[in-house]
């Protein structure tokens, strides 16, 4: 346990299967033009929080009937080749496969849906090619049309509205693929389990304060940044400390609201929110509401900040958080970090690379080194058009309107082998190991080239290569390595397996609980989820329950949620 809060001034090896690389999802929600950050998975609109709310779908739809997708889905697995869809494979679990399928379907139910909503704005005479995907998404959102197989077929007979409906389709489905790409690395779907929060509903704590100390009813209304720090100051007035409020507001707000909030909060009553909570708090609770009050790239870096000064080093949290944030969070990270590790005055000249480089050595120094400048190859738009493929019924080979990534053309096939055969002679094929070879491939390749690499790696040796990273490499730098490996094929899985092993035995690493929960409970806490579930048998709000207590307890389940 810790105690000492030293965050940035507040001025502002688990054995589990991995799943198999799912399909790219439904149409996006919206891009947001306002402050766009690689961590705002949310897309929350700061400008105008009123009407900026947004998050995208669920990846999963548990207990939706949708006859004619999951007809479709089954036809495709027993059709001829050239309509099956054309997914890299993984070994992976029977309970992993049909989590996969089961997301299939929810993403085609959407694509239906924004299809339909199209064809409906094309025929009261809007063109939505002329308006940006948000307002697209916006229009589906606030009034969605859900698709039948009569209402698709009526579009489909329509070629006019069929051909501008596909071609618009396909416009804001590669936009949303990029984004996620951003967020995550991916084109695979996620989602958090902290959202913005919309409106105060009936029974909500906040309205109903309100009404009572100020005789205005805000049930239904927008979320009002001002209402929520008239009741954290309540909250906090006087003796003793009204942690329920906290709690209710920290865990329901997304970071940018929080944000928001310490802004409105100084604003309205010339004191510092921050300081104010700090002042009331204490232990691993204050640590975990301060920290939820910290944007997200700075925080990363003040994590790093912590893990490199003073005694020793932290190797866990820098692999934790350089080997699993993409090119544009680096970005971000590498901006935070001057004025992170120099609190009272701007740093002209960043000290990342140079603290890495002074605080680490060796294979594992060289590895950090290559993940700290963000330039890992991604997946170029014009790459990604050709391989977005329009999903055609598997019966007839009809156009459907539909989109999906065929994944093995992100990859280059050959260049796969190639590289499978220099990993092979850089370890199993030779006394010693080429560890440069392994820092090369592992830190540049972009993440599909790398499963493949690694599938060709299996049938050339007959081992996982993970099993080959174990065998041939040692210390920090194969701990490094592993987590490339485990958080390239599944990321959610990965960070499932820090949990476990943060809470797992006597006691409890309460900041890699904190750290982890914090940065992912807006990105893929979902999924997160239901990797532990499947690896631990339990939930995470149950083992968070059995190894935590009082007010951290109650505030880390509120951020993960019970169902």
């Amino acid at each position: 346990m810790y105690y000492q809060s030293n965050y940035p001034g507040y001025h502002q090896e688990g054995a589990a299967s991995y799943p198999q690389y799912p399909n790219s999802g439904p149409p996006p929600p919206p891009m947001n033009a306002y402050g766009y950050s690689a961590y705002n998975v949310n897309q929350y609109d700061t400008g105008n929080p009123g009407s900026g709310y947004f998050h995208q779908p669920p990846g999963m739809v548990p207990g939706f009937q949708m006859p004619m997708v999951q007809q479709m889905h089954q036809n495709a697995l027993q059709s001829p080749p050239q309509y099956q869809p054309q997914i890299m494979e993984m070994p992976t679990t029977t309970y992993l496969k049909s989590m996969d399928a089961h997301l299939y379907q929810g993403q085609m139910q959407h694509q239906m849906n924004m299809m339909q909503t199209m064809a409906e704005m094309f025929r009261a005479g809007q063109n939505p090619s002329e308006k940006k995907a948000e307002e697209i998404i916006a229009k589906a959102e606030e009034d969605p049309v859900l698709a039948t197989a009569d209402s698709v077929q009526k579009t489909m007979a329509d070629e006019d509205i069929h051909l501008k409906v596909k071609a618009e389709m396909k416009r804001v489905f590669v936009a949303e693929l990029m984004r996620r790409q951003a967020v995550s690395g991916t084109f695979e779907m996620t989602e958090g389990t902290v959202k913005p929060f919309r409106r105060y509903e009936a029974g909500d704590p906040v309205a109903a304060w309100y009404k009572k100390h100020r005789g205005e009813d805000k049930t239904g209304q927008a979320w009002d940044a001002e209402c929520d720090c008239e009741y954290l100051r309540d909250a906090m007035k006087g003796l003793g400390t009204n942690d329920e409020a906290i709690i209710l507001v920290v865990s329901t707000r997304c970071n940018q609201q929080r944000q928001e909030l310490k802004d409105i909060y100084k604003t309205i009553y010339g004191r510092d929110l921050i300081t104010d909570i700090k002042g009331e708090l204490s232990g691993d609770y204050k640590e975990l509401v301060m920290a939820l009050f910290v944007a997200p790239a700075e925080y990363d870096a003040w994590c790093i900040k912590e893990a490199i000064y003073g005694l020793g080093t932290d190797e866990q949290a820098l692999i934790e958080i350089l080997l699993t944030r993409t090119n544009e969070q680096i970005k971000e990270i590498r901006q935070a970090y001057p004025n992170v590790v120099h609190k009272k005055k701007t740093a002209k000249q960043t000290q990342f690379e140079k603290d890495i480089k002074d605080d680490t050595s060796g294979d594992f120094k060289r590895l950090l080194i290559s993940a700290s400048m963000g330039k890992r190859y991604e997946i170029s738009q014009d790459k990604l058009l050709q391989a977005v493929q329009e999903v055609v019924n598997p019966q007839d080979g009809a156009e459907t309107g539909m989109f999906e990534v065929n994944y093995r053309l992100l990859s280059d096939q050959a260049k796969a082998k190639n590289e499978a055969q220099q990993l092979y002679k850089a370890g199993e094929k030779r006394w010693g190991t080429d560890e440069e070879t392994f820092n090369r491939i592992f830190s540049s390749r972009d993440y599909y080239q790398l499963r493949a690499t690694w599938d060709e790696y299996v049938k050339l040796t007959q081992r996982d290569i993970l099993n080959s990273v174990d065998r041939e490499t040692s210390g920090d730098f194969k701990a490094g390595l592993r987590a490339i490996v485990m958080n390239i094929r599944s990321r959610p899985m990965f960070f499932a397996e820090k949990l476990r092993d943060a809470m797992k035995g006597l006691g409890t690493d309460e900041r890699t609980l904190i750290r982890i929960i914090v940065s992912r409970s807006e990105i893929d806490m979902v999924q997160i989820k239901e990797c532990f579930l499947q690896l631990t048998k339990k939930t995470l709000w149950r083992w968070i329950k059995e190894d935590t207590s009082f007010n951290f307890k109650k505030l880390l389940q509120a951020l993960v949620g019970k169902n």
